[in-house]
């Protein structure tokens, strides 16, 4: 049997893990499809394709995290990054960041690989006639599906025409239709 403090501590935990799961529950609740769709992109390193897909809503992608112990309330960091990328700063604070933490922080506990961020960051400046002039200039090796600019992307890095070592693609398709997004890359190279 149990004694009281024991019991106690034990009600406390439980308490914290659910008020954890209450303040992801808020986050889901404040997030919109896109933004769902931007973390499913950002979760491709650590969650396969076809789980992903399955994610409806920002909780299936979280549950995913906590399973794989990359989410936890004694280490919210992971998911206090992806906010962060996907300009979601004032949901920070339910999980007890601010934003000079997170650029603080992001130094040294960084999970999504620089090359990830660059794809994310590429798709926010790629808009969809810019789309389409990339699909048209790559028309015979990329299906011929609706696509948005990550789903480009990814489709692009499935085939294996783009990975972390290999941006020349991207450089030439960004020369040639969207020059604008040239430092993006520029800046990736120098810090890899």
């Amino acid at each position: 049997m149990a004694s009281p403090s024991q019991s106690l501590n034990s009600t406390l935990d439980d308490n914290r893990r659910v008020n954890f799961r209450e303040k992801l529950l808020i986050i889901d609740s404040s997030l919109e499809d896109r933004d769902v769709e931007c973390l499913k992109f950002l979760c491709q390193d650590y969650i396969t394709l076809g789980k992903l897909e399955k994610c409806r809503r920002a909780l299936d992608i979280f549950e995913y995290l906590l399973q794989q112990e990359l989410l936890s309330e004694e280490d919210p960091f992971f998911l206090a990054e992806l906010l962060y990328i996907i300009e979601q700063k004032i949901l920070l604070k339910h999980l007890d960041y601010t934003k000079e933490q997170v650029e603080c922080w992001l130094q040294t506990r960084r999970r999504v690989s620089h090359f990830r961020n660059l794809l994310y960051e590429l798709s926010e400046g790629i808009s969809s006639e810019n789309l389409q002039s990339m699909i048209f200039l790559l028309n015979e090796s990329i299906p011929n599906v609706q696509m948005t600019s990550r789903s480009f992307l990814t489709c692009l890095e499935k085939q294996a025409k783009i990975d972390e070592d290999n941006v020349t693609l991207l450089e030439n398709l960004c020369q040639k239709i969207v020059p604008n997004l040239m430092e993006k890359l520029h800046k990736y190279k120098r810090e890899r």
